[in-house]
């Protein structure tokens, strides 16, 4: 597992308040005088994939949202095994154990080549206090970090492979240049992600594929032709 250190990554001061995904992020919700409240430097990163961003059980100083790419968070159970607990996309927050002064209860490791923002947990807790706009928004982003969790689990993690399979390219599902498309990732991470076996995850691509459910299937994205059809193949199945 690779592992960048902060000195390596590329850094720089981040402009908040001219983020092209700040509708989504953080700081949806602030003005001009709550961007004038900070004054701690809130950085950019730059990791490849397989970088890890931090450790299972360190203790954690930063909030992070990400600005672009995939992040797994992956928990290391006391029998050595792992398991991936939430898959972590564009715009959504984690890294929130630091809020509460806990370390992290899972290790954070890109996926894909990612770009995200590192906010140290004391700017946070002191423009919350200052800001009901933006506690506001980490209550709503802390409520949807639950949530998917909650989704993962019960949809990600019940009935057939092949439906798991479904359930995921539908969740993770997106309009480019005319075709809807979903992003695959190493079949050991998707197994993890399902908690089903690696030939299991190649099988159930093969058997969507055979029902032209997708098409297209590379080791990083695969085609939804019909994407009504895989909807209703995945509310069947359930």
């Amino acid at each position: 597992m690779k592992e960048i250190e902060v000195k390596v990554a590329w850094q720089g001061q981040s402009d908040c308040q001219n983020c092209s995904i700040r509708s989504s992020v953080l700081f949806a919700e602030l003005n001009e005088d709550d961007f004038a409240k900070i004054h701690a430097p809130i950085d950019d990163f730059h990791f490849e994939a397989g970088a890890k961003i931090y450790e299972q059980s360190a203790q954690g100083q930063h909030v992070y949202t990400l600005r672009k790419g995939f992040i797994k968070l992956l928990h290391l159970n006391e029998d050595g095994t792992e398991r991936i607990v939430r898959l972590i996309k564009q715009g959504d927050l984690f890294g929130m154990e630091a809020l509460l002064s806990a370390p992290h209860e899972n290790a954070a490791i890109a996926l894909t080549p990612v770009h995200l923002c590192r906010l140290p947990a004391s700017l946070i807790l002191s423009l919350g206090e200052e800001s009901p706009r933006l506690h506001r928004q980490m209550m709503k982003k802390w409520g949807e970090a639950l949530s998917q969790s909650e989704t993962w689990f019960s949809q990600l993690n019940t009935g057939r492979a092949d439906l798991r399979i479904g359930r995921f390219l539908l969740a993770l599902a997106k309009e480019e240049n005319g075709l809807t498309r979903s992003p695959l990732f190493k079949r050991e991470d998707m197994g993890l992600m399902m908690d089903i076996k690696l030939e299991t995850v190649s099988r159930s691509l093969a058997s969507l594929s055979e029902k032209n459910l997708i098409t297209e299937v590379s080791r990083s994205y695969v085609n939804i032709p019909d994407l009504e059809k895989l909807k209703k193949f995945c509310q069947q199945g359930a």
